[in-house]
């Protein structure tokens, strides 16, 4: 739990970054406090016999808006900006410490092609904001195989892109990131 604070406090720090416009900072405070878990207050209902009862499926339908409102490019040539990538890895990071089945099986399917589009933009992001290495490394993993496809796949992606990892993440980075690739991803 030290850890998942320590690292919220990161991601507090990188949104802050972000200058973000009104509906943007809503979206981050989305994410947040559902990471925090500081928003079962909002989605907390009495039931008939008196007792409080969390919605958990009010809560997830918001953070699935925010998702799709999210997971499109935002700039022209299919780019994602700087922001819209923050988001999209933010929720990888998401699933992986909250172990979010839906959005573990969305990125799977969605995060490669966002990884392909803006791999440079992509990977200084890592290194900028290492908590989320392992996360968005173990998404990029799950997408060979991910519903049996692609799975022949996998070795020549980790080849062509190996000198990429190492031109923009540290030692420690790469070998985290790479490992992920040589482990059975979270589902």
């Amino acid at each position: 739990m030290k850890h998942t604070i320590i690292i919220c406090l990161f991601l507090l720090a990188a949104c802050s970054n972000l200058k973000a416009s009104e509906s943007s900072a809503d979206e981050y405070t989305i994410l947040l406090s559902s990471l925090l878990g500081t928003d079962k207050e909002r989605f907390t209902f009495t039931d008939k016999n008196g007792n409080k009862q969390i919605d958990s499926l009010a809560r997830f339908k918001e953070l699935e808006k925010v998702y799709i409102n999210n997971i499109n490019p935002d700039l022209a040539n299919n780019k994602f900006s700087n922001k819209r990538l923050k988001i999209v890895m933010l929720y990888s990071f998401y699933s992986f410490v909250k172990k979010s089945a839906a959005f573990q099986e969305y990125l799977a399917a969605d995060l490669m092609p966002i990884y392909i589009r803006n791999s440079a933009d992509f990977l200084k992001v890592l290194n900028e904001l290492p908590f989320l290495i392992e996360a968005n490394c173990n998404r990029l993993n799950a997408y060979f195989g991910f519903e049996g496809k692609n799975t022949d796949k996998k070795p020549t992606f980790v080849k062509q892109h190996a000198n990429q990892f190492k031109k923009y993440l540290n030692t420690d980075q790469y070998e985290l990131c790479i490992r992920s690739f040589h482990e059975k991803p979270n589902k």
